[in-house]
């Protein structure tokens, strides 16, 4: 019997708003975008997207009504759009070099900073500029996912990005990351440290792995993606489940929300 694999899932959180924008991802080429009122724990669900979405190049903008993303379709054909969340409909769209560059992030609540786009059409609220690409980071997701982690409030831990080794004796390209300083986030006095180290380019593209210091038994090696939103509430997202931990949450350990993303199924096809 083939092992069932859990939804992958991605969190965007607003800077400020408690909004956070989900990316959910089965099968491996279908989508669905979900918006996340963390205050109240409304979900508001998109249609069904069949092609390829970039989490780590997309950011959700500081109001939490807005969403940067590149994107491919199921004919391989790409392209660099701003919706209005949950939907995916572009309402600024960029051309896009296949995966080379594309999404990009939100320096502050006015200006979008693209990375890479070609020719514009449409229009939105906000100023655009160009993102400055680091070298060390190349062109693709770390070029924009870094920059986005540190407006965020993460902070680095040390210079040190770690050593990367090719995996050997492996059917796809993976490359494991050692020895990363990672980076780290405390919103306050009165939170815990989460952590997240750089694991490498694993199976399932760019990996991270998350911790927190007070709480070393929280969090595991199978959490997708953890973060802090726009209230101070501990959001992850874990084996097809949405969490959420209030300050009072963690002596418990029980989350004040959990909702189970893993069953959802898109409509099935009319057969003609």
């Amino acid at each position: 019997m083939m092992k069932q694999i859990p939804a992958r899932i991605h969190l965007l959180p607003a800077k400020g708003s408690p909004y956070v924008a989900v990316i959910r991802r089965k099968p491996s080429k279908v989508f669905r975008i979900i918006r996340w009122n963390t205050e109240d724990d409304h979900l508001e669900y998109s249609s069904w997207f069949y092609g390829k979405l970039y989490p780590k190049r997309c950011d959700i903008s500081f109001d939490g009504k807005w969403m940067v993303y590149l994107a491919m379709g199921k004919k391989g054909q790409s392209w660099n759009g701003v919706c209005l969340l949950p939907c995916l409909k572009t309402c600024l769209e960029g051309e896009s070099w296949g995966t080379y560059f594309g999404g990009g992030y939100w320096k502050n609540e006015k200006e979008l900073l693209l990375n890479g786009w070609g020719k514009l059409k449409g229009i939105i609220p906000f100023r655009l500029g160009q993102l400055n690409v680091n070298a060390q980071f190349g062109k693709e997701d770390l070029s924009v996912l870094y920059p986005r982690l540190e407006r965020d409030g993460w902070t680095r831990a040390g210079d040190n990005y770690g050593n990367n080794v090719k995996v050997k004796n492996s059917k796809i390209y993976m490359v494991k990351c050692e020895n990363d300083d990672g980076w780290y986030w405390q919103p306050t006095g009165e939170h815990p440290t989460l952590r997240m180290h750089y694991r490498g380019y694993l199976q399932h593209g760019y990996t991270f792995e998350f911790s927190l210091d007070e709480y070393p038994d929280l969090l595991d090696a199978t959490v997708d993606w953890a973060t802090w939103d726009f209230l101070g509430n501990l959001v992850l997202a874990q084996q097809g489940k949405l969490y959420k931990y209030k300050l009072d949450d963690f002596k418990s350990k029980q989350p004040s929300f959990c909702k189970d993303l893993e069953f959802l199924e898109p409509p099935q096809k009319p057969k003609f």
